[in-house]
């Protein structure tokens, strides 16, 4: 029989104990034991927003699998691990048994590849931690020297040196996860907003997927993307009508923009991170949390937007 080692941070009281009650009754199914662990022990951890973020600040510097367990109205978490409470036991089966297959891989191709996606979104990874943590007016930090950014934990700005800024614009920075800053940016750094910083990361990484955008799910935007700021070209400009015209998968975004998959999965995965991507199951955008890096209504240029859609022929 396997056994998979599994941690519990930050659930409510209900959510804990209906867990561990499931564990119980799951232990020995297929073959597979999950041993409640510490944190720094598990591979797996089961996250909620209860409670100190310390464990899940630090399990985002990891590869490791983490199950977001979100509750109420609250939007689904674009990780590849949900669960929305209360939640059935042949739901965390499922979940579960997912991560088993995900961990069991024996093959070293599969190991390395696995390891350097776990590395391409390291940074994303846990900027998107932090969008989902409490703010209380700290800094986080990513890199060394004069490579250093650092992130408002209220994800309004970022500090950065002016040619880290350019760097970051015209193509991938390999940064590490954050993590807590001891001391303030230097003076000449400048103030950007986070919603660039989250854009530019997301776009330059890859032009596959990011592992929390599920290719099989119909997706809208919240809100238009702050092109004035991103500089978006024509073909960013068209996705975007697209979405804010009615919901769309992965296929059919490339089927309608005849545009290459690279093209589509870069802009689905910018928008995500930058936080105006929307499942088409979803509560309204309205109801979303104002601690989040997302382009502001004035920067939709309704006239211009007009007159793309109806160039384009979206308009109903």
């Amino acid at each position: 029989m396997r056994t998979r080692r599994i941690a519990v941070a930050g659930l409510a009281d209900d959510a804990s104990q209906a867990f561990r009650s499931m564990l119980k009754i799951l232990d020995g199914r297929g073959g597979l034991s999950w041993s409640l662990v510490a944190p720094e022990d598990a591979e797996v951890l089961i996250a909620g927003t209860h409670g100190d973020e310390l464990v899940a600040r630090r399990w985002a510097k990891t590869d490791k699998p983490l199950v977001a367990v979100y509750e109420g109205a609250a939007a689904r978490p674009m990780t590849p691990y949900t669960l929305h409470h209360p939640f059935r036991v042949m739901q965390l089966l499922g979940v579960l048994d997912d991560i088993d297959q995900a961990l069991g891989g024996t093959a070293q191709d599969t190991a390395r590849g696995r390891s350097a996606a776990g590395t391409l979104w390291t940074f994303a990874e846990s900027l998107r931690l932090l969008a989902r943590s409490s703010a209380g007016g700290n800094l986080h930090v990513a890199g060394e020297g004069a490579q250093r950014v650092f992130v408002r934990d209220d994800l309004s700005v970022y500090h950065a040196g002016a040619d880290t800024v350019r760097r970051l614009v015209g193509h991938s920075l390999e940064l590490p996860a954050l993590r807590l800053a001891s001391e303030g940016p230097p003076a000449d750094f400048v103030c950007r907003p986070v919603f660039e910083l989250a854009w530019f990361t997301a776009w330059h990484a890859s032009d596959a997927l990011a592992p929390w955008v599920d290719a099989n799910a119909l997706y809208r935007l919240r809100r238009w993307p702050d092109f004035g700021l991103l500089r978006g070209t024509r073909e960013q400009l068209a996705l975007a009508a697209l979405l804010t015209h009615a919901s769309h998968s992965r296929a059919q975004l490339i089927q309608s923009s005849r545009q290459p998959a690279a093209n589509v999965d870069r802009f689905l995965n910018a928008c995500a991170l930058a936080g105006v991507l929307a499942s088409a199951g979803e509560a309204a955008p309205a109801a979303e949390p104002a601690g989040t890096f997302i382009a502001a209504s004035a920067a939709r240029l309704g006239g211009l937007i007009r007159g793309l859609r109806s160039r384009l022929g979206l308009t109903s």
